[in-house]
C-alpha cells in the first residue's frame, strides 16, 4: 500500500401550512416598549383625573380603551421574551463559515445582528445574507447561501426563500424523516436525495436540480424534477422546461463554498468520489490497476481551505496517478498509460 502527503492548510398536511404562513410577531426592542408603556400612562392619568364635568360614560370608555392598550403591550412583551429567549425551539442547523461582511440577523424596530461561525440558525429568524454562507444542516447535508440573498428559517427542515440564490445538498438518507423544503412564490420545493438550486430574481423564479430529484408542489399541481433540468416560473406562471449541465460555470459559487473534506489516513477514492460529487463531474478510473490503487492509496495531511479543483491538485501531485477534466468528466488514469492512439 502505497502513501501519499498532502500538507496544505487553507418535511406534510397542516405542519406544512403552518409552515407556508412563515412570519412571526417581530419583537419590539426595550425603547419602543417604553414608549408603548409611557403612551399607555399618559391616556390612563388623562382620564382617571378628568374633570367632573366630563361624562361618567366617556370616562369608562375611555379607560377601557386604554386598558386594551395596555393588554396589548403585554401581550407583545411576553411575544419578545418568547422570541428572545425560546427561539421556537427548532434548529436548522449552525453556520458554518460566511464571507465578510457575513450573515445578518435582520430585526423590526431594533439593531441587526451579525452571526458569528458556529452560531444555531433557529425557526423565525429573517437572515441577510451580505457574504456568501455556509450553513451545516443538522439532519444531515448543508445549505449554501449565495451573498445579496434574503432567507426566513420555517423550521427544522424548512426554508423561506425571499431573493437572491441557495444551493442545498443533502446526501442520499439524510432527512429521511422529513424532507427538506425551500418555500417560495411558486411554490415548494423538496429534496430527494438531492442538489439542487433555487433562485428568485426580478421576480422570476429558478430550480436547477444537479443530482437526485426534486418534488416541486404548486398550486396547480405536484410533479418531479429530475437532474440536468432547469425549471423557471415567471410572474405570469408561465414555465419553461430546458435541459442543463452539472457541470460548469453555473455552479462555481456553490463549490466554492463546499465544506471541508478530511483526508488524513482516508483512502484516495473517497476523495475522488467527494471531487465527483462536488463539481458535478462523473468519476471515471481508467482500468483495474487505477482502481486497485484508488483504494489502497492513503492520503495524509488536509486540504482545508482549499476549493474543489485546488484540492484535486494537491492531492494527486503526490501521487503517481494523473488525472484529465473533459467536459463533465474527470478521469484518472496511471502516469505510465500510453497515450498513443490504439491502431
Amino acid at each position: 500500500m502505497s502513501d501519499m502527503k498532502v500538507t496544505k492548510n487553507a418535511e406534510e398536511g397542516g405542519a406544512e401550512r403552518a409552515l407556508r404562513e412563515g412570519l412571526r410577531t417581530p419583537a419590539l426592542s426595550p425603547e419602543a416598549m417604553q414608549r408603548i408603556r409611557a403612551a399607555t400612562q399618559s391616556e390612563w392619568r388623562a382620564h382617571v383625573e378628568a374633570p367632573a364635568q366630563v361624562p361618567a360614560r366617556t370616562r369608562r370608555l375611555s379607560l377601557a380603551a386604554a386598558a386594551s392598550v395596555l393588554m396589548l403591550a403585554a401581550a407583545i412583551g411576553w411575544n419578545v421574551f418568547t422570541t428572545n429567549t425560546g427561539q421556537s425551539g427548532e434548529i436548522l442547523g449552525e453556520l458554518a463559515r460566511a464571507e465578510t461582511p457575513g450573515l445578518v440577523e435582520s430585526h423590526y424596530l431594533r439593531r441587526d445582528v451579525a452571526l458569528a461561525a458556529g452560531a444555531p440558525l433557529h425557526a423565525g429568524q429573517v437572515l441577510d445574507v451580505r457574504g456568501d454562507a455556509l450553513v451545516t444542516l443538522d439532519g444531515g447535508g448543508n445549505l449554501r447561501v449565495a451573498r445579496a440573498s434574503s432567507i426566513q428559517v420555517l423550521a427544522v427542515n424548512a426554508v423561506k426563500l425571499e431573493r437572491g440564490e441557495l444551493y442545498v445538498d443533502i446526501p442520499p438518507g439524510s432527512h429521511a424523516s422529513a424532507r427538506f423544503m425551500v418555500v417560495t412564490p411558486a411554490g415548494e420545493f423538496r429534496h430527494v436525495g438531492t442538489q439542487f438550486a433555487v433562485a428568485i430574481v426580478n421576480g422570476m423564479t429558478r430550480l436547477r436540480v444537479r443530482e437526485g430529484s426534486v418534488q416541486w408542489h404548486a398550486t396547480e399541481g405536484d410533479s418531479t424534477v429530475d437532474a440536468g433540468t432547469e425549471v423557471t416560473i415567471d410572474s405570469n406562471r408561465t414555465v419553461t422546461h430546458r435541459p442543463i449541465t452539472t457541470a460548469g460555470r453555473e455552479w462555481a459559487w456553490a463549490e466554492s463554498l463546499a465544506p471541508d473534506i478530511e483526508i488524513e489516513n482516508r483512502p484516495l477514492q473517497e476523495f475522488l468520489v467527494w471531487f465527483s460529487r462536488e463539481t458535478g463531474r462523473k468519476l471515471v478510473l481508467a482500468d483495474d490497476t487505477v482502481r486497485n490503487q484508488a483504494a489502497s492509496i492513503r492520503m495524509h495531511g488536509n486540504v482545508r481551505g482549499l476549493t474543489a479543483m485546488e484540492a484535486l491538485s494537491a492531492v494527486m501531485a503526490a501521487t503517481t496517478l494523473r488525472f484529465e477534466l473533459p467536459e463533465g468528466v474527470i478521469r484518472v488514469s496511471s502516469a505510465r498509460e500510453s497515450t498513443t492512439p490504439s491502431t
